[in-house]
């Protein structure tokens, strides 16, 4: 398989942010089992032809005119939609300038103006933004297996402006050569794209910003966010951001050990059923949790936190072959479901065919979006969008005290439990290991039921700041299997409504 092959005999941050957490690059086709959808309790999303009354928002920059979309003209859609803007921006004012971002603004879908502007960005690193479009938030949505789009009721659209941006270079319907070493110079290139952005459209400079994303965007985010908090007294005149929050589920955010092997045992036993093992095969996972000190990193994992919680091997974010419970766990998944999709463990064969590509290689598509003539799109970049592949960038767990502090909406940190790329208790851990505002982790355990029309659909905990979600029923693109869910959680960053 190819997460196997990705895999070398020592792991380093390095060489796993390069290759094994392009998260979106290695997912398998989706499946979504018909008694799990009914057991979510979210209606169908259904195609429809009602026409609505939306607000058209009015820009005094005439160039925004070449930008324009008739979204209700997108190829297949058979309902009224909003007015969009799409395209591709500069990530410079230099004349000389070839590297350009591509992305698709959508003001909210409802009669008035929005006071939210809201940005998503997928992961990868290099898998389109527009994978969330389609799939997971927008107001257009392919069903997994279906040929024809739907209208999504739980478009994030309905509550918030929102901009899908591809970014970094090399990513989707994005220009010139990719030349980033890191997330620094990744935030720069964003901050860059950002001020050509709001050139076009002044007007959306003072709604309140919340930037939003998944998977490797646990990376971009709070490295983009800390470039516009941290920007000079000149770049803020220039650009005055109200940056109000940040959401982020099933993210990267600290180490490989932390985030995917020391879970694996814990995993394994809880989800045993589902995964189809052995008590035999539960059992290795234990055994080798501990000689590997694994086990030794879940035991610190208490509330409040009792000190830092130090990885094995000297705190070296290294594993040994016979230490990789990740590859073997892959490969003793896969034997047991030749269908098994590590995004979302409850999947079974048959798996259906996935149109996102086709339909944004549709040059009828490619000319609505103003990019006509790009030929075959991808969901993920075929070449490297770091230069030599490589991000060397400190984990972003780093950023987050700064970020705590200063963001008035704080971050909310969510993850599917049915997630097997990144785990929900290597966020525990990360979030226990994690100083802000004076004080180290949560003091108590996240336990407070999240409920959804009476019926709870996982668990939160909220600390100075900072909220963790844990959703049932959801893998890592929590929007996609749970999207009414998803648009509550949304609604509640906002401050829209509460948990």
């Amino acid at each position: 398989m190819l997460l196997r092959t990705l895999v070398p005999v020592v792991l380093s941050a390095s060489a796993v942010l390069a290759l094994d957490p392009r998260i979106e690059r290695l997912r398998a086709p989706k499946f979504r089992l018909e008694d799990d959808a009914a057991s979510t309790s979210v209606p169908a999303l259904k195609r429809s032809d009602s026409a609505n009354q939306f607000y058209t928002p009015k820009f005094s920059n005439s160039e925004t005119a070449s930008f324009h979309v008739n979204s209700s003209a997108l190829p297949l859609v058979t309902w009224e939609l909003q007015d969009s803007w799409a395209g591709r921006l500069p990530i410079s004012n230099s004349s000389s300038e070839s590297r350009e971002l591509f992305f698709w603004y959508w003001p909210s879908s409802q009669s008035t103006s929005s006071e939210f502007l809201t940005i998503w960005l997928n992961g990868g690193p290099g898998c389109s933004s527009l994978e969330g479009f389609l799939e997971e938030n927008g107001p257009v949505s392919f069903q997994p297996g279906s040929s024809a789009p739907v209208q999504n009721p739980y478009a994030w659209t309905t509550v918030s402006d929102v901009v899908w941006i591809e970014q970094p270079v090399g990513t989707g319907f994005t220009t010139g050569t990719p030349n980033i070493n890191n997330e620094d110079e990744l935030a720069d290139q964003f901050y860059g794209f950002l001020e050509q952005f709001f050139a076009l459209f002044p007007e959306l400079t003072s709604k309140k910003l919340f930037i939003t994303g998944e998977s490797y965007a646990g990376f971009y985010i709070p490295y983009i966010a800390t470039r516009i908090v941290d920007a000079s007294s000149a770049e803020k005149a220039k650009l005055p951001l109200a940056l109000q929050g940040l959401l982020i589920n099933d993210g990267v955010y600290s180490s490989y050990i932390t985030s995917e092997q020391a879970p694996i045992a814990n995993f394994s036993a809880v989800h045993q059923s589902t995964l189809g093992f052995t008590d035999a095969q539960v059992a290795s996972f234990q055994s080798k949790a501990e000689s590997c000190g694994y086990q030794t990193i879940l035991d610190q994992l208490t509330y409040p936190p009792k000190g830092k919680i130090d990885l094995p091997n000297g705190n070296k974010d290294t594993v040994s072959r016979s230490c990789d419970l990740f590859d073997q766990f892959y490969d003793e998944a896969y034997d047991a479901n030749s269908c098994f999709d590590i995004y979302r463990i409850m999947d079974k064969c048959p798996t259906p065919s996935d149109h996102i590509e086709d339909y944004f290689s549709r040059s009828d598509v490619q000319t609505l979006l103003h990019v006509p003539g790009f030929g075959q799109w991808s969901e993920c970049s075929n070449e490297n969008v770091f230069v030599n592949g490589n991000d060397d960038s400190p984990y972003t767990e780093t950023l987050f005290p700064h970020l705590l502090s200063t963001l008035p909406r704080g971050i909310t940190l969510w993850h599917g439990l049915d997630d097997a790329i990144l785990f929900s208790l290597g966020d525990r851990i990360t979030i226990q290991n994690l100083t802000w505002n004076g004080v180290q982790g949560f003091q108590s355990p996240p336990s407070t039921p999240l409920l959804l029309d009476g019926t709870q659909k996982g668990i939160y905990h909220s600390e100075r700041n900072l909220t963790y979600i844990e959703v049932n029923s959801a893998g890592h693109m929590i929007p996609e299997d749970q999207p009414q869910l998803a648009l509550h959680v949304f609604e509640s960053v906002l401050g829209l409504t509460s948990l």
